[in-house]
């Protein structure tokens, strides 16, 4: 009996390791995870400590090793770090994130939102438990599990001309493979244009800056926010804080620098190679912001038939080093365009411009594909497929 329960630890631990390697395939900027006391704590309440453990020092240890920081470091090089440019990953020390916990929550919160499982029908996954938020940190065996069927959903959903997920789906597969892509600054689907992501990101945008700016209650019903376009995201009882901090107590009272985190998230994805084509920086300004105006979207990219390999050359520090070595304006500065406008308190009518000139796609019925990052058959004939 002893042997057989070792032998099932080794198997859900090796398992766990080649979840990680694979896990470090993100949708977005890479985003380090970061294992707090509070997860420790629940997953030792939870009904698998064990596995919960296992997945932890996986989330912990070997992850971190293998993933990039990119929106952290692109976050606190915008906020002031004196790195040089192209050595922005050296902005990321554990000062830095201890100082700036809140705001790089927000930044990594599109890739690893919490949510509640259904207690009604729970997921036919080992490893998860209805009683905790899911979210990486907490529930890793069951994360991977949800991730990974997600993916393998979508891929059978690609040739549809609509979102593999919406309204009633899982955040984690919305915000990744369905109709909430755009927080990733990426059309829900091929063939969707260029002015229709645009046109979610700004919705997306004009919310969070009300959370941000605290206009926007968070403690009522998003549905009755009085913004029916939103409503059609979550139009069910979900507030803004359940959206953002749901198991999440310690970042409650701080929902303003998770919503511009958040923003952000998108912002610096929009210059990822493998999420939107830009063009050349003009070299002119948007408008009477004072700040310079980045090279016009080409297009969008959908994340359904890429590669998870060719998308993650795109999503690592070397290629930041590249990035802010010879665009400018880069992500960093815009980044530090819209926290300037959110520290000095402005309104989404003078933000509004800004947002406009970042993301102007050059063509606004440009459908979205997965470009050069598309998936391609192996030596034996199948298709090459990563679910991340």
């Amino acid at each position: 009996m002893r042997n057989h329960k070792i032998f099932t630890y080794l198997r859900v631990f090796f398992v766990l390791s080649a979840a990680a390697a694979t896990v470090s395939n993100a949708n977005s900027f890479q985003v380090l995870p970061k294992v707090s006391d509070v997860d420790r704590k629940i997953s030792s309440l939870g009904r698998n400590p064990v596995l919960d453990y296992l997945g932890h020092w996986v989330v912990g240890s070997a992850i971190p090793v293998l993933k990039s920081p990119v929106h952290e470091s692109i976050t606190l090089a915008a906020i002031g770090c004196s790195a040089a440019m192209g050595y922005e990953d050296e902005c990321v020390t554990i000062e830095a994130v201890r100082e700036n916990r809140t705001l790089l929550y927000g930044v990594r919160w599109p890739d690893d939102p919490p949510f509640l499982l259904n207690t009604k029908s729970p997921p036919r996954i080992k490893g998860c438990d209805v009683r905790i938020t899911l979210r990486s940190t907490s529930q890793p065996t069951c994360w991977w599990g949800l991730f990974s069927d997600a993916g393998s959903q979508a891929k059978r959903k690609a040739h549809l001309k609509e979102p593999a997920f919406g309204p009633g789906d899982y955040m984690l597969y919305r915000s990744h493979y369905g109709d909430l892509q755009f927080m990733h600054s990426m059309g829900a689907y091929d063939g969707e244009t260029a002015g229709e992501t645009v046109d979610r990101m700004k919705i997306w945008a004009e919310f969070l800056w009300g959370v941000a700016l605290g206009s926007t209650p968070t403690g009522v019903f998003i549905r009755d926010l009085g913004n029916a376009k939103m409503a059609t995201y979550f139009p069910g009882d979900l507030t803004t804080m359940n959206l953002f901090a749901t198991g999440i107590v310690e970042v409650r009272k701080d929902l303003d620098e998770v919503a511009i985190g958040v923003l952000l998230h998108m912002v610096q994805d929009s210059f990822s190679n493998a999420h939107a084509v830009r063009g050349q920086e003009p070299g002119a300004q948007c408008g009477s912001t004072g700040f310079d105006k980045p090279g016009q979207i080409q297009q969008f990219h959908s994340y359904a038939k890429q590669s998870s390999s060719l998308h993650d050359e795109q999503d690592t520090t070397k290629a930041l080093g590249l990035h802010t070595s010879q665009i400018s304006p880069s992500a960093v500065d815009v980044s530090r365009a819209f926290l300037t406008m959110w520290q000095a308190k402005k309104s989404w009518g003078e933000v509004e411009e800004l947002f406009d000139c970042v993301f102007e796609p050059k063509d606004r019925k440009i459908e979205a594909n997965a470009g050069v990052y598309q998936s391609v058959p192996n030596t034996r004939g199948d298709v090459r497929w990563n679910p991340s």
